[in-house]
């Protein structure tokens, strides 16, 4: 996803970006990004830096961790970062910037902001994916989807530790 600063002329700024989620590479067992992912930016600037907030957007398919389902879902991050211009790009390692600090220099027409915006989408998927609050998962007997189906299995609760006692008792 790219960022055109010479594109803004008024400050501040608010615009749109769009690209295929697909660019955004998010490779994560059990999450398929589709459709359009979308930045929504809010831009200020002071002297060589911009400074750019907003919210990232993006459809995903996530597999219940309960049933094992797909289900789709949009999801929606607060993106904050900085992009920073300077003189000499090849005199500067990025890593002597915070990660939410894009170096780039002062000619660059465009910045790549795939990473931020990655970023704060793969931070809003769910550690517990649930296809809905109250999915009944899978029969642990029998695999039996217990959303769609009632299976006949029956579940002994008790420990067997107390196998014993229940002896007694016969």
């Amino acid at each position: 996803m790219m960022l055109n600063l010479r594109a803004l002329k008024d400050f501040p700024a608010r615009l749109t970006l769009e690209d295929n989620a697909a660019a955004l590479d998010i490779d994560i067992k059990g999450v398929t990004v589709s459709g359009k992912a979308r930045a929504e930016l809010h831009v200020l600037q002071s002297s060589n830096v911009y400074y750019c907030t907003g919210l990232a957007v993006c459809s995903a398919d996530l597999e219940c961790s309960r049933c094992l389902e797909p289900y789709r879902v949009t999801l929606q991050g607060q993106i904050e970062f900085s992009i920073q211009e300077v003189a000499d790009v090849r005199n500067v390692r990025q890593d002597e910037f915070p990660d939410s600090e894009l170096v780039v220099g002062q000619n660059a027409g465009e910045v790549d902001i795939t990473g931020p915006v990655r970023e704060a989408i793969v931070l809003e998927l769910p550690l517990k994916p649930l296809c809905r609050e109250t999915c009944r998962g899978l029969c642990p007997l029998c695999g039996t989807n217990l959303n769609e189906h009632q299976c006949g299995c029956k579940m002994e609760t008790t420990d067997p530790r107390w196998n014993g006692l229940r002896d007694l008792l016969k």
